[in-house]
């Protein structure tokens, strides 16, 4: 692991220097996401003709939603990854780097996927969106793995293989959602459109048994580690 040249002494305040640049390009990403949704100018508006106005953006509209929901969901991941990194290396910056270039890249998909949303016969913006979106769960992916690799002591704690496990499943989520949720555009975009809203429901209720599986094992660790502690202490009193 190729470590930044700089003193060590100053370690925390790179990972800080690290996750405040992160938490900005999150912050501006999740508010580009708005200005695509703004209604046309009429000369003689009526409130029939601002209701069909309105009603030919649900699609657009249900896309920022998910778009939010999931910019949002990927940087509190990140947050708490980030909560328990206490360095951080050249590798891991360039692939947060590659990570955020997917996140900057989303507002873009989603005004295209926006832009002709109400034209539901064309598939190439949801295969770009989903595209998009498949990627940011990959670099995603390849974050948590890289930090959490006991080999490379990036944590301030050691954790579970199951709970490294439960991140990476939780990383793949999504895009494997996508994924389904373009097989079914194909059929029914309206049905597409609603497939992710399952996303939430599995990333909250469908990791409860992993969630469980992770915390006893990380239990019964750190019980081994206490007891193997005291089983030190009482022979180095008996030497």
């Amino acid at each position: 692991m190729q470590e930044p040249k700089h003193d060590k002494e100053r370690q925390i305040f790179q990972v800080e220097r690290f996750t405040y640049f992160t938490d900005a390009v999150f912050a501006i990403c999740i508010t580009l996401l708005v200005i695509d949704i703004k209604l046309k100018t009429f000369e003689n508006p009526t409130d029939q003709i601002l209701w069909n106005e309105l009603s030919k953006m649900g699609l657009r509209f249900l896309g920022f939603v998910i778009s939010f929901g999931i910019i949002g969901h990927y940087w509190s991941v990140h947050h708490r990854i980030f909560g328990y990194v206490k360095k951080n290396s050249t590798t891991l910056i360039w692939i947060n780097m590659a990570f955020l270039f997917t996140v900057v890249t989303l507002p873009f998909s989603a005004s295209l996927l926006g832009e002709y949303s109400s034209n539901t016969h064309i598939r190439i913006p949801y295969a770009i969106y989903t595209f998009n979106m498949c990627m940011t769960g990959f670099m995603n992916w390849w974050v948590w793995v890289y930090v959490s690799n006991p080999k490379r002591q990036m944590l301030t704690r050691q954790i579970s293989r199951s709970r490294i496990m439960l991140g990476v499943y939780r990383s793949l989520v999504i895009p494997v959602i996508f994924l389904i949720s373009l097989l079914i555009f194909l059929l029914s975009p309206l049905v597409a459109y609603c497939s992710l809203l399952l996303i939430p429901i599995i990333l909250h209720w469908g990791m409860k048994g992993l969630e469980k599986k992770a915390e006893r094992d990380e239990s019964i660790s750190s019980k081994t580690g206490l007891k193997n502690a005291v089983l030190m202490k009482e022979e180095v009193k008996k030497d």
